[in-house]
């Protein structure tokens, strides 16, 4: 197993870094639509179930700058073929995907009255913090005129914005895949060797 990129494929730490992402970011789309769907918010009981959707998001949140330090200092595979607009719309989109990560994760947080816990540790709730004490007395705030709109960020990213963007990706690698028949996607793919 090679931690680093090459010209041809991802390294096992990217991989690592790509695919944990993407199972803890649907799994909290998971987690909270079951909420949605088949719980009633209003009970303690969801409160336990809820708490597994903010740990998969401070999860999500806590690897993306590790990934974007990784993906400066690691060899990056070479761009497949294709036209100028293609490679312009591909590195947009990833980008995209990046600012996802940070934008769900951070409202999340930032919106969330609750501590997470985790079990052998718990992290407080951003309304318990120092840093929104300092603001709420600056700004002269209650937390819910500061939670309101983050919240509707929160909400408005995930349910329009974010199903797009990943849809997009998925897309994408599948067209590579299926249609080009080129190796964007397998260089990505857990345990690929390189060719």
């Amino acid at each position: 197993m090679q931690w680093q990129g090459t010209p041809h494929r991802f390294g096992a730490l990217a991989k690592l870094f790509h695919w944990t992402s993407a199972a803890a970011f649907i799994g909290a789309y998971l987690v909270v639509y079951y909420v949605i769907w088949c719980m009633d918010d209003e009970q303690p009981e969801s409160l336990v179930v809820l708490n597994v959707h903010w740990m998969l998001g401070i999860l999500v949140g806590a690897l993306v700058l590790p990934r974007l330090l990784w993906k400066l200092l690691d060899v990056q595979p070479d761009s497949p073929p294709g036209s100028l607009l293609e490679h312009r719309l591909a590195h947009l989109a990833h980008w995209g995907l990046y600012a996802l990560l940070i934008v769900m994760p951070l409202t999340g947080y930032i919106g969330t009255s609750m501590a997470t816990d985790y079990g052998l540790f718990s992290v407080p709730s951003f309304r318990d913090t120092s840093l929104f004490h300092w603001i709420a007395a600056t700004f002269d705030l209650t937390w819910e005129a500061f939670e309101a709109p983050v919240d509707v960020v929160h909400h408005v990213v995930g349910k329009w914005v974010a199903w797009v963007v990943v849809l997009l990706h998925v897309a994408a690698a599948l067209f590579h895949h299926l249609v080009r028949k080129d190796t964007v996607l397998v260089r990505m793919w857990p345990g690929q060797s390189d060719r």
